[in-house]
């Protein structure tokens, strides 16, 4: 089979197949999701991680449909489909704005709030068994190379720093 680079006369990229970048971060993304389902199935056996990512992204004051999708890259039916699962189990419960019966504002209830503190705990689980592994200095090392590959994304920072 002749590869697409060939056909176009580029070389070859000098990376294998899947060890680029965008591989290992998606493994190691890949990686942290199981540690933290592991944990789940304890905890909250009905959640995912993308339920806790989105619970973790509601503020206390509640957020619109609309922005949290925006925040997380989604669409809007995708991400009403989550929080009426989310309602649908009573970790967050949503309702149409009395002066604007188009915007549905979304809030976690305390069985959403105690959802969000089991995740952070699983997160600092696995942040400290990668502090371990890679030793503190190197971890910090990561995280600060991390944010600073994220900075053009202000905005999601933003939010993602607020209390």
């Amino acid at each position: 089979m002749t590869s697409v680079n060939a056909l176009s006369g580029s070389p070859r990229p000098p990376v294998e197949r899947g060890l680029h970048i965008a591989g290992l971060f998606g493994l190691a993304l890949k990686r942290l999701r199981a540690e933290i389902e592991i944990d789940s199935e304890r905890g909250f056996p009905d959640l995912r991680v993308s339920h806790y990512r989105l619970l973790e992204l509601i503020p206390d004051s509640g957020a619109r449909i609309t922005d949290l999708a925006e925040i997380a890259g989604m669409t809007k039916q995708g991400l009403g489909q989550h929080v009426d699962y989310l309602d649908k189990l009573g970790f967050t419960e949503s309702d149409r704005l009395p002066e604007d019966r188009r915007v549905r504002l979304v809030r976690r209830t305390g069985k959403g709030d105690e959802a969000v503190a089991f995740s952070h705990a699983a997160i600092g689980r696995v942040e400290q068994a990668w502090k371990e592994q890679l030793g503190p200095e190197r971890y910090e090392l990561l995280r600060g190379m991390l944010l600073e590959l994220c900075q053009p994304f202000t905005d999601e920072l933003e939010w993602l720093e607020r209390d």
